[in-house]
């Protein structure tokens, strides 16, 4: 394993994940909408947004290679998706059904960060400072997110 092979994973992992929440089989922001109710109804504008947003800063690490801003770069993509697809298992144990994206998060997102955390700590290419730092503000922003839904 190297990190330009990470690099190229982690959009392709992205892609396939976003596929699965809105288009096949989709019914991504209904489900969200069980799972965290809004008095003001789920904004999908917020959700496009920061779909689109993950998806163009993933792609950062190709272009940075191997280099502290690379490697930094996507340990938070990468912490954010795994966490993300720990929100998708909590989900579907609250609802009791399947959660669109919880396949790819399981599959994909969370062997990718256990692989990639394994491969940039034991290379000290990243901190375990940094690393807990990234994790706890991956937790941080979906737990905000959250929040905020439910406004």
């Amino acid at each position: 394993m190297n990190f330009s092979l990470l690099a190229i994973i982690l959009p392709a992992c992205i892609m396939l994940h976003v596929t699965e929440e809105f288009l096949f089989p989709g019914g991504f922001i209904e489900w969200y909408q069980e799972l965290v109710p809004s008095k003001t109804g789920t904004r999908p504008g917020y959700l496009v947004w920061i779909n689109t947003l993950m998806i163009g800063v993933c792609v950062l690490p190709v272009w940075l290679g191997a280099s502290p801003h690379g490697f930094s770069i996507w340990y938070v993509v990468a912490a954010i998706a795994g966490i993300n697809a720990c929100f998708h298992i909590i989900g579907v144990f609250k609802l009791k059904k399947y959660s669109p994206g919880v396949i790819t998060g399981v599959l994909l997102y969370l062997p990718l960060f256990a692989a990639g955390s394994w491969y940039l700590l034991s290379t000290n290419s990243i901190s375990i400072i940094r690393a807990v730092l990234i994790v706890a503000a991956a937790i941080g922003y979906h737990v905000f997110s959250v929040y905020r839904q439910r406004k």
